[in-house]
């Protein structure tokens, strides 16, 4: 056969040529293939079987070379065999390299010799790597929650500090208000003022407790909701037993929440017609006792809750003193204006606010009248069926008196049995209308004691003045108009008793 000069080497081509030598070498040295066929084999009855393995084993040798595993070997034989057995085995190895990628760190091989010991250890030590990255991770954790925690738990702390320091200004700020006084419905004022700086409230009250009633005695913010709302307010008067709200209040001696009143169901509008929607409030306790209720509203649903509740707790454990002091004042100063035994004021208060009436009237031009009441035959009372039963007819016709007179008229025990009455803005001949039916009430009454029944009058004198507005010394005036409506009862008693006379005032001159 005839050769050519040159052999086929690096990127060269093979020429078409009848010797099969030709074609295997362009198979195992080119880079391209000439496309030509095994007719150029003929005459060798493998070399077409030949042809196409080495073209398989070509075809997976330079995908291997290019890093593809997904290429087809059709051919048998121990060559094609071979690279079918590297092709499972890279195949699977990259299986197992996409596990141990993903966290699976079991994966070993045992089918490619060094390269199977190198990649087990490889994977080993991506497993203890990654153990060690873990625990420093677990670590990193703990200490980062560890930080967080001590960071929430300063915050906290630092919160809590803020709001006790807070709510101390807001009681050494109420601390110093209260001092400045002791009058009760100031030191209530204040309390309301004060408490805005501890828990918020759109409306609020204190109430004060008499036994299983509560009523209104001061509020705050209620005029927002109209004239009749704080009307109804202010004089809202509650059983205690019957107003569930209330009723814990004073049972657990602790502060309650209603945080949406709708859903309350001890919850009566109909009472005020008030417009809360949340609710908070809380006993005040002096000696055991409760003596008042905070109660706060809110118009928002859900505002309230435990931890105002706490606050005002602790803002009410403070006032608690406050209030009871100022509480214990004013019943030392009722005590020491007040007769003990008719609960009306004695002889020395009555004559110091018939001075300021009496300067009233004058600046307003109005007339003033007084009347004074003494009982008849008392001490007949007293002889028959003793002293306790004369108490008991005192303090009687002292209420029968209080509920004839207005709120407005001042009313006293002179001394005994005798009382006296001062009514602004009534003219004398009005005040002797006033004491005939007052005359006819006290008559009529039956008073029940030990199973006997003691019935009583009384004598009336009036005296007044119409017109006040040249008067000047206002105490002399007082003495001179009480001094006649004693002449005016001694006249009454003269005339035969349970009976009503007048002497005016006028100018400085009794006129009959």
């Amino acid at each position: 056969m005839e050769m050519r000069e040159s052999q086929p080497t690096g990127n060269s081509r093979i020429d078409a040529s009848p010797d099969w030598s030709y074609r295997l070498a362009e198979i195992l040295f080119s880079t391209e293939l000439t496309g030509a066929t095994n007719l150029y084999l003929n005459g060798y009855s493998q070399a077409e079987e030949i042809e196409k393995t080495l073209l398989d084993v070509r075809h997976a040798l330079l995908a291997l070379a290019n890093g593809e595993l997904n290429f087809d070997i059709k051919s048998q034989g121990v060559l094609a065999e071979a690279l079918k057995s590297i092709q499972a085995h890279l195949l699977h190895l990259t299986w197992q390299t996409k596990q141990v990628v993903c966290g699976d760190f079991s994966q070993r091989a045992a089918y490619m010799g060094e390269f199977s010991n190198a990649f087990n250890t490889l994977v080993e030590q991506l497993a203890g790597m990654t153990n060690e990255l873990q625990i420093q991770q677990d670590e990193l954790i703990r200490r980062n929650d560890t930080l967080i925690c001590e960071v929430e738990e300063r915050e906290r702390a630092e919160q809590a500090e803020r709001e006790q320091r807070q709510l101390a200004e807001a009681m050494v700020a109420a601390a110093k208000a209260l001092s400045a006084t002791l009058e009760l419905d100031e030191v209530m004022d204040i309390m309301l003022e004060k408490i805005a700086d501890v828990v918020p409230y759109d409306s609020a009250v204190i109430m004060q407790v008499d036994g299983t009633t509560a009523f209104t005695r001061r509020a705050r913010n209620y005029q927002r909701y109209g004239y009749d709302i704080e009307t109804k307010i202010k004089n809202a008067r509650f059983n205690i037993i019957e107003t569930p709200n209330l009723y814990t209040l004073i049972t657990t001696m602790q502060p309650f929440v209603i945080p949406d009143v709708n859903h309350y169901e001890g919850w009566n509008k109909k009472i005020t017609g008030n417009p809360v929607q949340s609710w908070l409030g809380t006993p005040v306790i002096a000696h055991g006792k409760v003596i008042a209720l905070f109660s706060l509203d809110k118009l928002e649903p859900g505002f309230y809750t435990e931890e105002h509740a706490q606050k005002l707790k602790m803002f009410a454990s403070h006032a608690a003193l406050a209030l009871e002091n100022a509480r214990l004042y004013q019943e030392v100063q009722r005590l020491a204006i007040t007769d003990a035994l008719t609960g009306l004021y004695n002889r020395r208060f009555f004559f110091e606010r018939a001075v300021q009436e009496l300067d009233r009237s004058r600046r307003y031009r109005h007339p003033l009248a007084m009347i004074m009441m003494d009982l008849d035959h008392f001490k007949k009372v007293n002889d028959k069926f003793g002293h306790p039963a004369g108490d008991l007819v005192l303090a009687t016709i002292a209420q029968i008196a209080r509920k004839q007179l207005r709120q407005s008229d001042i009313a006293a025990r002179f001394g005994g049995e005798e009382f006296i009455f001062l009514l602004p803005e009534t003219t004398p001949q009005q005040a002797e209308q006033i004491a005939d039916r007052l005359r006819l009430s006290l008559a009529a009454y039956s008073i029940p004691y030990e199973g006997k029944i003691i019935t009583v009058t009384a004598s009336f004198g009036i005296s007044g003045l119409n017109c006040v507005e040249h008067i000047t010394d206002t105490e002399r005036v007082i003495e001179q108009i009480i001094a006649l409506s004693d002449e005016a009862l001694y006249q009454a008693k003269q005339a035969g008793r349970n009976t009503v006379r007048h002497c005016l005032y006028s100018n400085g001159n009794p006129l009959d």
